[in-house]
């Protein structure tokens, strides 16, 4: 098997993967009608950064495969976030607005209404973003020291993707910009994963 062939059974894979990786997130945010040790800032920056590397790679062409799983992360973000914003409290009719101007940012960025500049511009924007995202996640766990609501299942998938595509964007796409985006979003997500699970050994070590 070429290497070419093995990216692509690897982007493969984490298309498969990310129809459900957020799942288990929203069902644990459901299901205990709580957001405990969930950062909404860190859900809306990751939002932010997988919606510019959707309409980025459809912009410019790329192929399906190396950046499909975005349509469905997109999606599940979106309704973590409305998940969020309801049992915080803060689902209100004046945040409508925003929601219309992203759907506008984003639908113009996919089709190109925008000078090229603006998605050299914007994919720049991706890694900040991404670190950030983490960042507050990881600010957020340390200082509880309770990971609550935060599901280790999605934390593990998105670690395993982001680390695929850095394999996948060396091979398909040669985009430094994505390639240091997923770099940095696998290093973080990895980390996130070991301080879900230190966390937890540590509240179950107490309880014992």
């Amino acid at each position: 098997m070429d290497v070419v062939s093995f990216s692509h059974y690897l982007s493969y894979s984490v298309i498969l993967t990310s129809l459900f990786v957020k799942v288990p997130q929203i069902l644990s945010v459901l299901n205990a009608r709580s957001t405990k040790g969930l950062s909404l800032s860190s859900v809306l920056l990751e939002e932010i950064g997988y919606s510019i590397l959707l309409t980025y790679n459809f912009a410019l062409g790329y192929p399906l495969a190396s950046y499909f799983e975005y349509t469905v992360l997109v999606l599940q973000d979106f309704i973590l976030i409305i998940a969020i914003l309801h049992f915080d409290g803060l689902l209100k009719i004046h945040i409508l607005p925003a929601f219309l101007l992203y759907f506008l940012v984003y639908t113009g960025i996919a089709l190109r209404w925008f000078p090229d500049f603006v998605l050299t511009t914007v994919i720049g924007l991706v890694t900040p973003l991404s670190f950030s995202s983490k960042f507050a996640q990881i600010k957020l766990l340390y200082t509880s020291k309770n990971p609550g609501q935060v599901s280790l299942a999605t934390w593990a998938i998105v670690a395993y993707g982001a680390t695929a595509r850095v394999v996948t964007s060396c091979v398909l796409t040669g985009d430094p910009g994505v390639i240091l985006n997923f770099c940095v979003a696998a290093s973080m997500n990895v980390f996130i994963s070991c301080m879900i699970v230190y966390y937890r050994q540590q509240a179950k070590a107490k309880k014992e």
